[in-house]
């Protein structure tokens, strides 16, 4: 596992800079290791740590018509179960959590929801690209990174 991370320092009222965690989740193995990672932080952390799920499915996908198949209605099954199985890694460590799911853009929504639920930490998964600029983090991540309000640990 490697690590790559964004660190912004900012003065916070909690004697624990790190409770309220966001993890973007997709299925992918990096996104695996991500939730892994964040759920021994906030075994660490102490007993305010809280972990959101968070999955985003892009506008692109909603949209797509398979014949004779109720697409949104496959890729709703789909995200229930990524989001079941990442649940499942946190309920065998008692960690409080809870999960979500959005359409929309990845990287605006995975920063957009960062912001409003006020979260200490992004933790998510990296896909290395073919492009130069993203050969160690993914667009989507190397967006989250470049924009999120809060600290980001992308997990490869």
């Amino acid at each position: 596992m490697c690590f790559i991370i964004k660190i912004r320092f900012y003065k916070k009222e909690s004697e624990n800079m790190y409770e309220r965690f966001l993890v973007p989740v997709d299925g992918s193995e990096h996104s695996k290791h991500a939730l892994k990672s964040a759920s021994w932080l906030a075994q660490n952390v102490g007993i305010n740590a809280r972990i959101t799920l968070l999955h985003i499915i892009p506008n692109n996908n909603i949209n797509t018509v398979a014949y004779g198949v109720d697409s949104e209605q496959l890729q709703i099954e789909e995200v229930r179960r990524i989001l079941e199985e990442s649940a499942q890694v946190l309920s065998e460590s008692l960690i409080q959590y809870d999960s979500e799911y959005h359409i929309g853009d990845p990287s605006e929504m995975i920063c957009k929801k960062a912001k409003e639920g006020d979260y200490d930490l992004i933790v998510m998964g990296s896909r290395g690209l073919s492009l130069f600029s993203e050969l160690l983090v993914g667009s989507v991540s190397h967006k989250v990174v470049q924009h999120a309000h809060c600290a980001v640990m992308i997990v490869k």
